[in-house]
């Protein structure tokens, strides 16, 4: 079971999120908040909260700030921050704050499903309709020489699987594409993170478009 935490300090939005997801027999509301403290809150009270649904803009303490206070909780939810603003900045003030996930208001409940069950998993997820704004910031800075040595360290089979995460492959599709399996994925995966120094697959994503080896 998912249990997940919903912050928004619209109550139509709330009710509207957890009504979707209640419909599903695998992920469960486990609390709602209507600003970034009483979500931290609830995650202090709660440690068995997977995964937050977590708004940028909220009274009292904003959502961006909140993700980056779950630093300092133990066994902290992994955010997605989901917004009505798709501003390419807001995506890389929430990826540099610490959240998984990046979705617009506007997403269909199945996609709204779809972020909360890949990020549970330990993927992370961003709305495709803000991709390509990122992806446009990110080309425009260019490679530096930290993405070039970072890149160097990987052996190729490490830098194919790094250019399939830059193109947006999970795991599985990845291991399909390379003829590998699962396991021997998931160990490259790690070795990428752990080499460049990514805290994660988007960061890692990043880097792959940086280095120009994601088109």
């Amino acid at each position: 079971m998912i249990r997940v935490a919903i912050a928004d300090d619209q109550q139509l939005i709330r009710d509207g999120f957890g009504l979707i997801l209640r419909t599903q027999p695998d992920i469960h509301v486990a609390a709602e908040a209507a600003d970034g403290r009483q979500f931290l809150d609830a995650v202090r009270r709660d440690p068995r909260i997977d995964v937050a649904l977590v708004d940028i803009r909220m009274p009292v303490l904003d959502g961006l700030q909140a993700t980056r206070e779950l630093a300092a909780i133990p066994h902290a939810p992994a955010v997605i921050v989901v917004t009505t603003f798709d501003d390419d900045a807001y995506v890389l003030d929430a990826i540099a704050s610490g959240a998984r996930g990046f979705l617009l208001k506007r997403c269909s409940a199945a996609d709204l499903v779809a972020a909360v069950r890949t990020v549970a998993a330990g993927e992370a997820v961003l709305s495709a309709e803000v991709t390509g704004a990122v992806l446009d910031r990110v080309r425009a800075t260019g490679p530096a020489t930290r993405v070039d040595l970072a890149v160097h360290q990987l052996t190729p089979r490490e830098t194919d699987v790094l250019a399939l995460i830059g193109a947006g492959l999970n795991n599985t599709e990845i291991a399909e594409r390379l003829y590998l399996s699962m396991s021997t994925v998931k160990t490259h995966v790690t070795n990428v993170l752990a080499k460049t120094g990514s805290r994660d697959r988007v960061g890692a994503a990043i880097l792959a478009i940086q280095a120009g080896l994601t088109p």
